[in-house]
């Protein structure tokens, strides 16, 4: 399963990229036409200055299914697929759906995060030779982004953080626990660094210092992340993000992929929340992580425990990826079944790519 702008601008580069789908899957990045090349300095002049290198891209994201199959024993067989739709933040700007086929059962938006999710009933929608294609085709427009932080600033405000905010993004959650051993971790790194924004940085350099990238991890979680000090992406952001909760930072993850012409894979990070410039990122995975996002991404959910709509109330994390009517987090898609089999197989192409020189 799981690996665990103007319109008429929008519209001529929509049709010059669908123009180009013919050509199938490119894995280089191609030469921008003078149109794209307009669109992209325009883009970019739209911006502040800590945005830099827009980029393009025609992506589509397949879910296979086949050979599926009843078991024979099963009186209620039931088969559940959810998907989040990548949605627009000021650094990733969604240009259309092409196209969602087949029509989802039901879209709708999370009721913590406000990620866009399609839900699939997998029987109903299968089709009569037992097979079901999910297919996801859509335009991006993305950009390095390197926030600038006024770091005295930030502190000064800290108090005009709402109720709201810390009570979610300060909570101990399953996946994120805060154990004692880690709360004393994080008091001694910070005890002598008053601003939060000095203390993110802090713990941002410990996690990078102590945590070794180990694929796939022995389990999931911040407990198994900050036992073994060893793990995949999505175990330096809950270790990070946990650190950060405790010292009362406001931290969520982020999921989605790494997704350029050289190098599409699950990726996963966290964000950081400060009272003037909101939700800032921060990759524990990457050395340069710290304040920035590259245009390599394509953010897919935000949060973890992200609840669900649809969601059998049999189904736990020892038989799907939903547990308590919410999945861990969403990438490429979630599933939840009993008394079904079936072949699965993903698939995630950028069909063009390009970028200003």
């Amino acid at each position: 399963m799981r690996i665990r702008i103007s319109a008429s601008s929008i519209h001529l580069v929509m049709a010059l990229i669908l123009g180009s789908i013919i050509t199938g899957c490119s894995h280089q990045l191609q030469k921008p036409t003078p149109e794209e090349r307009h669109f992209l300095e325009s883009s970019l002049m739209k911006m502040g200055p800590e945005y830099s290198h827009p980029r393009l891209v025609q992506a589509e994201l397949l879910i296979k299914l086949s050979d599926i199959r009843l078991e024979p024993a099963s009186a209620e067989p039931e088969l559940h697929i959810w998907t989040a739709g990548p949605l627009d933040y000021h650094f990733q700007q969604i240009l259309g759906d092409i196209s969602v086929a087949p029509k989802p059962s039901q879209v709708f938006s999370d009721s913590l995060f406000q990620n866009k999710i399609m839900y699939w009933n997998g029987l109903k929608a299968r089709g009569q030779d037992d097979q079901l294609t999910l297919l996801r085709r859509f335009e991006y427009l993305t950009f390095d982004w390197r926030p600038d932080i006024d770091r005295q600033a930030e502190h000064d405000a800290w108090y005009t953080l709402s109720e709201e905010i810390i009570k979610t993004y300060t909570s101990s959650e399953m996946f994120l626990e805060q154990d004692p051993a880690l709360v004393d971790t994080v008091f001694s790194l910070l005890h002598d660094i008053p601003d939060p924004v000095g203390q993110a940085q802090a713990l941002f350099d410990w996690v990078r210092d102590h945590m070794e990238y180990v694929y796939p991890p022995q389990a999931r979680g911040v407990r198994s992340a900050f036992e073994t000090l060893r793990g995949d992406c999505g175990q330096y952001s809950a270790l990070f993000i946990t650190m950060a909760r405790i010292a009362g930072i406001p931290a969520r993850q982020q999921s989605g992929f790494n997704f350029h012409p050289q190098a599409i894979s699950s990726h996963v990070w966290s964000e950081i929340y400060l009272p003037i410039k909101g939700w800032v990122p921060v990759d524990a995975t990457r050395e340069d992580g710290f304040l920035h996002l590259d245009n390599r991404r394509l953010i897919s959910s935000t949060g973890m425990n992200i609840p669900l709509e649809n969601a059998p109330d049999w189904a736990t994390f020892e038989n799907s990826e939903v547990q308590s009517g919410k999945t861990d987090f969403m990438q490429m898609y979630t599933l939840a079944m009993r008394g079904v089999q079936a072949n699965f197989k993903s698939e995630r192409n950028i069909l063009r790519s390009v970028e200003l020189e």
